[in-house]
């Protein structure tokens, strides 16, 4: 890993505070290219020299409706106990979560911040994303896009949307977006 100069104002990062520990969330700087993903841990000095911590995965997804899904599953490794994961759902019809979207796939490193338990201490790094991972995720989200039923203000309603997120939660599991096993 590779440190990297992604400055987030400590203010947000005390949003964090209530966040379970290694959860992890993106951080949109407006008006910026910049998106980090941020999460707090037990034993920061641990991450300083840790192999890649941050495994993603970005699953695409289309109800029979035409409404889309985007799902990016994570799977954080500490260098100690067993890997924690979860995953985001994206509306790419929502502004900001668009904007997340966008910002994801034009980065070849993503920075990754991690702090201490109660935010006072951090440590930036970059993780290089794979050229080719990259590559398909720009085509999926792409294809997706040309089929998409338009944008949406953020925080307007979207029934459709939560219709469809319903229906992929119901038919695909975590570990079916971390293996990009899909059932048919």
């Amino acid at each position: 890993m590779k440190k990297t100069g992604v400055v987030i104002y400590r203010e947000g990062w005390l949003l964090l505070v209530e966040e379970p520990l290694y959860s992890i969330r993106f951080i949109d700087r407006e008006g910026t290219q910049e998106l980090a993903v941020v999460t707090r841990v037990e034993g920061l000095e641990l991450f300083l020299e840790a192999p890649l911590p941050l495994t993603l995965a970005l699953t695409t997804w289309q109800s029979p409706h035409k409404t889309g899904v985007v799902a990016i599953g994570y799977q954080l490794h500490p260098p100690f106990g067993a890997s924690k994961d979860g995953v985001f759902y994206l509306n790419p019809c929502q502004a900001s979560d668009s904007a997340i979207l966008h910002k994801l796939v034009q980065q070849d490193n993503l920075a990754m911040i991690f702090l201490n338990e109660d935010c006072s201490l951090h440590y930036t790094t970059a993780l290089p994303l794979a050229p080719r991972q990259l590559e398909k995720w720009r085509k999926s989200l792409a294809l997706l896009n040309q089929e998409s039923k338009g944008s949406l203000l953020d925080g307007q309603d979207d029934a459709e949307f939560d219709t469809a997120l319903h229906m992929f939660q119901e038919q695909y599991s975590l570990e079916d977006i971390l293996t990009g096993r899909f059932r048919t």
